[in-house]
C-alpha cells in the first residue's frame, strides 16, 4: 500500500494540482494505519513513507522518515477513540496530520533559509495541501477501512494457527 499510494502522490497527483498543492497520500496512509492499528503500526508504515520521500524527493536524507513516522505515533495514540463507520474522526486526525506536516516542513526548509512568511505559505501552500489531502481521504477511507478489516483478520487468524 506504501508503494501503491507513493506511485499514485508522485505521479497523479501531482498533475491534478488545486491552488499549486497536490494531496498527501502518504499521510493518509500514515495516519489511518496510526489510529487503526496503533502507535507501532503507525511509526513502522510513517517511518518507510518517509524514507521513500528521502530517497526521491528529500533534501536532507532521514527528514521525512522521522516527520512521517512521528505523525504516525501521534495518531496511533487515538486508537481507542477510533471507530470504523465514522468517518469524522478520521477525517479530523488526517487534517490536523497534514497542518502538523506543513508547519514542520516550513520551519525546516523555509523558516530556517530565513523566508519568514508565514501566513503566504499557510494561505498558499499549507491549507490548500490540508484540504485536498481530506478531500482525497473521504475517497480513500472506506478503502483502506476494508483493506485494513481484512488485514486484521488474517493477522488473527495466523496468530491463532501460530499459538
Amino acid at each position: 500500500m506504501i508503494i501503491v499510494l507513493f506511485l499514485l502522490q508522485g505521479t497523479v497527483f501531482s498533475r491534478l494540482t488545486l491552488g499549486n498543492a497536490a494531496p498527501n497520500c502518504l499521510l493518509i496512509l500514515i495516519s489511518f494505519a496510526g489510529f487503526t492499528r496503533g502507535r507501532k503500526e503507525g511509526m513502522i508504515v510513517g517511518f518507510f513513507s518517509g524514507l521513500l520521500m528521502d530517497l526521491f524527493f528529500g533534501s536532507w536524507f532521514g527528514m521525512y522518515a522521522l516527520i512521517y513516522m512521528y505523525i504516525g505515533f501521534i495518531n496511533g495514540f487515538f486508537r481507542k477513540v477510533f471507530f470504523g463507520d465514522d468517518m469524522k474522526l478520521p477525517l479530523l486526525f488526517i487534517g490536523v496530520s497534514d497542518l502538523m506536516y506543513g508547519y514542520i516542513i516550513y520551519f525546516f526548509l523555509f523558516f530556517t533559509r530565513q523566508r519568514t512568511d508565514v501566513l503566504f505559505y499557510t494561505l498558499n501552500i499549507i491549507m490548500p495541501e490540508a484540504v485536498y489531502t481530506i478531500l482525497l481521504a473521504v475517497i480513500l477511507y472506506v478503502p483502506l477501512l476494508l483493506i485494513y478489516n481484512w488485514l486484521g483478520k488474517t493477522d488473527q487468524r495466523s496468530t491463532k494457527s501460530f499459538v
